[in-house]
């Protein structure tokens, strides 16, 4: 065999090894990704609650109308606030109601910013003490809801502070991180709940693909507890840095 043969034969060799080698990371890498069986944009909400039950006098707002923090949102005239002030009961404002002594009537406000909704508060209702009056989703709270089954083994390699892609409805992929995490048993199985927050979701420019309820595909970062761990990720942030993946 001559010496150009015996470099081309080399040649292929190595070449095959490094195709082996780059699957078997590329195989890896799939191992510690898994999708999302549902996922959704979702948001903060609070419930405004009535500390004073009564009947609704004024309206200010009505459902799906955007709010500013401290905005008026209804007032009620309370029977029972009136029973408190007669029995000489001091009743202050908070910054999530207004009272006014004289008239016995109390004016709820927002307490944060956003959008109003399943208002029960309108204008001749009546409402009982701790009722609630209305929702508030808070602006600018968008995170992703996402389920996922796993077996155990994998349940145990997803971490809070984890990496998830989000896949936006334009195919437009996002980054967020896991922050909460959700698990029940289901057939043996991990039944698992988690949150993903990414400040992507709050840009303007995506705004009509981060509404509450749009749907999305979330594909989480496990844990990567294999032999290869440590090259898989030398490798796979090489890439990132130069911008091939």
């Amino acid at each position: 065999m001559t010496w150009i043969a015996r470099l081309r034969l080399f040649a292929g060799i190595l070449g095959v090894v490094a195709l082996v080698a780059v699957l078997t990371l590329i195989f890896n890498q799939r191992q510690t990704k898994v999708a999302s069986l549902s996922a959704t944009v979702a948001a903060d909400t609070y419930d405004v609650g009535a500390a004073y039950g009564g009947t609704v006098s004024k309206q200010f707002v009505k459902e799906g109308d955007t709010v500013k923090k401290g905005q008026k949102l209804f007032t009620i005239e309370s029977v029972t606030l009136k029973q408190d002030l007669d029995n000489n009961i001091s009743v202050a404002s908070t910054d999530a109601y207004t009272v006014d002594t004289s008239n016995a009537t109390i004016t709820y406000k927002a307490t944060v910013a956003g959008q109003v909704g399943d208002l029960s508060a309108r204008t001749g209702n009546a409402l009982g003490n701790g009722q609630p009056l209305a929702t508030i989703t808070v602006a600018k709270s968008q995170y992703i809801d996402a389920r996922y089954l796993l077996s155990p083994r994998d349940y145990e390699r997803v971490q809070k502070g984890a990496t998830a892609k989000i896949l936006l409805p334009n195919n437009e992929t996002i980054t967020g991180t896991v922050t909460t995490i959700q698990v029940a048993t289901e057939n043996a199985k991990a039944a698992t709940k988690v949150r993903v927050d990414s400040p992507q979701l709050t840009d303007p420019a995506l705004a009509d693909l981060t509404k509450d309820g749009t749907p999305v595909v979330a594909t989480l970062q496990l844990r990567d507890d294999g032999p290869l761990a440590g090259p898989s990720d030398l490798v796979f942030n090489f890439l990132r840095q130069i911008g091939l993946q």
